[in-house]
């Protein structure tokens, strides 16, 4: 089966008539110290609210939101971190849910996905707030310490013929640190590119290629270049679709069907389209696993102002 990602339902909203709108039966952030994400959450209609505290922000007690109801899991691991928000939120079959992805970790961004898909939830409103600017163009800091780990999401590496070809489609974002990690994690992957384009600002598409070239070994490559793919920076269902025709390609065109790493290091919005794909098209097609460096700590607030909101329908059930 093929799916037309472009028939998914986005667009853009502006803060007044988020407001207005319709209340949602559960709202989900992610906290940090960007005005974007607090304001969002603020002005969100919703019967409950919960901000999902996460411990790699490393956030003092005195420092945590007054409003809304708060979920403090104790460990980094996005099983964990899950499992203390789900037992917060209780059964979500059948309820309007909105979740901000703006703040998310993305191990826990897209492996809640995954559950969700796995619970029954079917749809879900995702909603993303783009910055002006990065607070510091191409020299600023999301992770502020990895582990030097590479590993797979829980529950989202399925298994590989070892016979086949290693392909790597990666997300490329600012964290040069972390794709040098994930590159080199293999001796022999075929690395794919997927660069966000449009970017969410003209100049982040500059700062993004400068930062990723700093990360050596195969991004100085030539096939960088010929294998690199492009996706909106802000459309998580192009991203999905890009994904998805490239491994289609691959499958036709290889003896073997390639074992696949997925690695979103790009925006929070293409994560999640990293994530659409392996629930709908990636599971079924056995040999996809998500991939992604481990980090122990994170920037707070690595932005300035809103420019804009988006709002996506995810359809996990097609």
């Amino acid at each position: 089966m093929i799916i037309d990602y472009s028939i998914f339902y986005r667009c853009t909203l502006d803060i007044k008539s988020l407001e207005n709108s319709i209340p949602y039966d559960i709202f989900i952030s992610a906290f940090n110290s960007a005005v974007r994400v607090r304001s969002v959450f603020d002005k969100t209609p919703a019967i409950r609210k919960i901000w999902l505290i996460h411990p790699e922000y490393k956030y003092e007690e005195n420092e945590l939101p007054n409003s809304g109801e708060l979920v403090q899991p104790l460990q980094n691991g996005e099983l964990e971190q899950i499992q203390a928000l789900l037992e917060a939120t209780g059964d979500l079959v059948g309820l309007r849910v909105c979740i901000d992805i703006t703040g998310f970790m993305r191990h826990v961004l897209v492996f809640l996905i995954a559950k969700l898909n796995t619970l029954g939830v079917n749809n879900f409103t995702a909603v993303y707030s783009e910055p002006e600017a990065y607070s510091k163009q191409e020299a600023t800091i999301f992770s502020n310490q990895s582990t030097g780990k590479v590993r797979s999401i829980a529950g989202m590496r399925l298994s590989n013929n070892e016979h086949a070809q290693d392909v790597l489609l990666l997300g490329v974002g600012f964290d040069h640190t972390l794709i040098n990690e994930i590159m080199n994690n293999k001796d022999h992957f075929v690395v794919y590119p997927i660069l966000g384009f449009p970017p969410l600002s003209p100049d982040m598409f500059q700062q993004s290629a400068i930062r990723a070239s700093n990360s050596g070994g195969p991004a100085l490559e030539d096939a960088w270049i010929t294998n690199r793919r492009f996706a909106p920076a802000n459309d998580p269902f192009a991203t999905a679709g890009v994904v998805a025709e490239l491994l289609r390609k691959m499958d036709k065109t290889q003896p073997l069907p390639p074992n696949i790493y997925l690695s979103p290091l790009s925006t929070k919005v293409q994560a999640l389209g990293f994530a659409i794909y392996w629930v709908l098209e990636g599971k079924r097609r056995g040999a996809v696993s998500m991939l992604l460096p481990e980090c122990e700590s994170y920037s707070k607030e690595t932005s300035t102002g809103l420019k804009r909101l988006w709002t996506y329908e995810v359809e996990l059930a097609v």
